[in-house]
């Protein structure tokens, strides 16, 4: 019997996938706000922290983690911890043009990454180049 019920049935039952946040739209004030308390936190170079996360930064911002994640992804097309690799790589590319003295790997600790294969792997993804051959095309 149960097994007729469910086979006429055109909606899956148990693997019914959610919409992310459905029903939880954030109001334009909210946006806003989070947009510029975002800033302050770049400004303040937070994301230098190589433990840094979404629950700190929550903290931060003095907003729910569940919040920001939902502003990340929905506002900024991405997820928390991509944007903090992105700051990290901007922040990493200022250093390979201005710091001559200092090596590539400290240049990826200064930028918030906690490992040198990290920092390479994440800055070869995002900008096509090697922290070196950056630094090596910056300076010519």
């Amino acid at each position: 019997m149960l097994i007729l019920i469910f086979r006429n049935n055109n909606e899956p039952a148990f693997f019914n996938e959610r919409e992310k946040y459905k029903n939880k739209e954030i109001d334009k004030a909210t946006l806003s706000l989070i947009d510029q308390k975002l800033s302050l936190m770049v400004e303040k170079e937070l994301f230098l922290n190589p433990n840094f996360n979404l629950e700190e930064a929550a903290k931060e911002l003095n907003i729910t983690k569940h919040l920001l994640s939902q502003y990340v992804n929905e506002v900024l097309g991405k997820s928390f911890s991509n944007l903090i690799k992105e700051y990290r790589i901007e922040k990493a590319k200022k250093l390979l043009e201005t710091e001559k003295n200092l090596t590539l790997e400290s240049l990826g600790y200064d930028s918030g990454f906690n490992s040198k294969s990290t920092f390479f792997t994440a800055f070869k993804k995002t900008t096509g180049l090697t922290p070196a051959e950056y630094q090596k095309s910056y300076s010519k």
